[in-house]
């Protein structure tokens, strides 16, 4: 017997499966905020930070409402107000805005106080004398210069002195003139103030211009010698061009010894005042008059004989001879009261 064997293939039904809809929810936007720090400069005004671009901020400034716009978007916002030196501010952020960010709409004041002003100690000082010819002047300021390159255009010099500018460290520089500058010139050095001159990386910056005039070196010397006889020599890179008797302070109006500078020149000058025994004096236009320190000066006057004390306390000399001095010699000449 023969049997077959029949396969039979169940076959399913095809179903189509539906999905319901899957929401996507909304990406979630950062929320703006100020950073934790800012700066004040008084040079620039304010600058600020955000964790994310803005493009829009409201701001108040001394009452009175302001909006900068920022293009393109920045995490950096600068603001320029005029800051005082040295003074207290209050800056208030009403609001800011970006792109992609929720917006900050609660005010936040930024209160503090800026720097104090720039300041330099310079050499030469002001009316130094007897300052190398050949430099170098220096300037050290109270804080780093951010913009040390401009100070070769902010230094000047009248007379013109060409120089060049060489920094020894952030808060300290020096000019040094191309050539030794004439002996007993003066010279006025100018350092530029203003936001416009040296500025500090705070923003600090010097409230004037620094002037600073100065006499150099000179070739020439004074030496008067309280010996008997007494004598006033003017010497020229170290040899006599004029030597003459001269009459110094009597006892009680001393000639005091020490080292001084001309500092005036006087044609012609009052002297009043009271010698050592009470007598008063008034002498109009004594002739050739040197100053020195306080009412001591180098001057002509008439006398029988010179060459001992008879002064009041300044240095007498022939009229012909003190006019001769006074027509060599300069504002800066050192002199030197010796025995």
């Amino acid at each position: 017997m023969k049997f077959s064997v029949v396969a039979s293939i169940s076959v399913l039904p095809l179903f189509v499966v539906g999905c319901d809809t899957i929401q996507q929810h909304p990406e979630q936007k950062p929320q703006l905020t100020l950073s934790q720090t800012w700066t004040a400069n008084a040079a620039t005004g304010f600058t600020i930070g955000f964790n994310e671009p803005v493009q829009s901020v409201t701001w108040t400034w001394q009452g009175k409402s302001h909006v900068t716009t920022v293009q393109p978007a920045s995490r950096t916002v600068h603001i320029r107000v005029s800051l005082l030196q040295g003074h207290q501010y209050s800056l208030t952020i009403d609001k800011a805005s970006g792109d992609g960010t929720i917006p900050i709409t609660r005010s936040r004041t930024l209160a503090g106080q800026t720097e104090q002003p720039l300041n330099t100690i310079t050499n030469p000082g002001i009316w130094q004398y007897d300052v190398a010819r050949t430099g170098p002047f220096t300037l050290k300021f109270n804080a780093p210069i951010a913009n040390p390159n401009q100070l070769s255009s902010d230094i000047t010099f009248n007379p013109p002195i060409s120089g060049s500018v060489v920094w020894v460290s952030p808060i300290e520089a020096e000019f040094k003139p191309d050539q030794p500058i004439g002996p007993t010139q003066v010279e006025t050095m100018r350092i530029k103030g203003g936001v416009d001159g040296p500025v500090s990386s705070a923003g600090q910056y010097l409230v004037a211009d620094v002037v600073r005039p100065f006499i150099t070196q000179s070739n020439q010397k004074i030496v008067v010698e309280e010996k008997n006889p007494e004598t006033l020599t003017l010497y020229k890179n170290g040899h006599v061009v004029l030597k003459s008797l001269c009459n110094t302070g009597v006892t009680g109006a001393a000639t005091p010894l020490g080292h001084y500078y001309i500092r005036s020149q006087l044609p012609k000058a009052d002297m009043k005042g009271k010698d050592p025994d009470g007598t008063t004096y008034d002498i109009p236009d004594v002739p050739w008059v040197l100053g020195l320190f306080g009412n001591t000066a180098i001057h002509g006057y008439p006398r029988q004989k010179y060459g001992f004390p008879q002064s009041n306390g300044c240095v007498e000399l022939p009229i012909g001879t003190a006019k001769k001095l006074y027509s060599l010699v300069k504002v800066g000449t050192p002199v030197v009261v010796e025995r």
